[in-house]
């Protein structure tokens, strides 16, 4: 296995299982905001709030362009999904991506209490997380090549069903 590209809403563990993943497979990991953050020299909820989604997102695709087949474990941000472009270019590599698939509950679990490193949540009623969860849940499908569901298996037992699957794909 060379590499991965991991997607999925916020809070479904992309990082964590990322990380978990590149230990197992003696690769690097990239996360991809953390290497926004290092593009644009401040954080993304700085960028964001002084500049806005739409320039973010610009930013978010150039990067994710520029380490979509780096040699490594790519774990995107929940939002990779809301651009045309991105959705394209997730389709179009030969890096198999893998859909963190998490309820909605089970994340709300998650991210409570969460909000400041996260521009998207601020303000965020539940009823708009759902529906923003209802409506980028087939963009994941979408883009992806394996969907792992994830509310009841640890980030390690993540990495073990990750590796199995893409060995299985491997095997066709």
């Amino acid at each position: 296995m060379a590499h991965v590209v991991l997607v999925g809403f916020m809070g479904t563990g992309k990082t964590t299982v990322g990380a978990e993943l590149a230990k197992r497979m003696e690769l690097t990991q990239f996360d991809l905001d953390d290497l926004i953050e290092a593009k644009l020299g401040e954080t993304i909820k700085t960028f964001f709030a002084r500049e806005g989604e739409a320039k973010f997102r610009e930013i978010e695709t150039e990067v994710l362009d520029e380490y979509l087949d780096n040699e490594g474990i790519l774990s995107t941000g929940g939002g990779v999904v809301m651009k045309d472009l991105n959705r394209e270019l997730l389709k179009e590599t030969q890096t198999p991506v893998v859909y963190l698939r998490t309820q909605p509950n089970k994340i709300m679990d998650r991210l409570s209490g969460e909000t400041d490193g996260r521009p998207v949540l601020k303000n965020m009623t539940s009823k708009r997380f759902n529906d923003l969860w209802q409506f980028r849940a087939p963009l994941y499908e979408e883009v992806s090549d394996i969907v792992i569901d994830t509310d009841q298996l640890t980030p390690k037992e993540l990495s073990y069903e990750i590796m199995r699957m893409i060995g299985e794909r491997r095997t066709k």
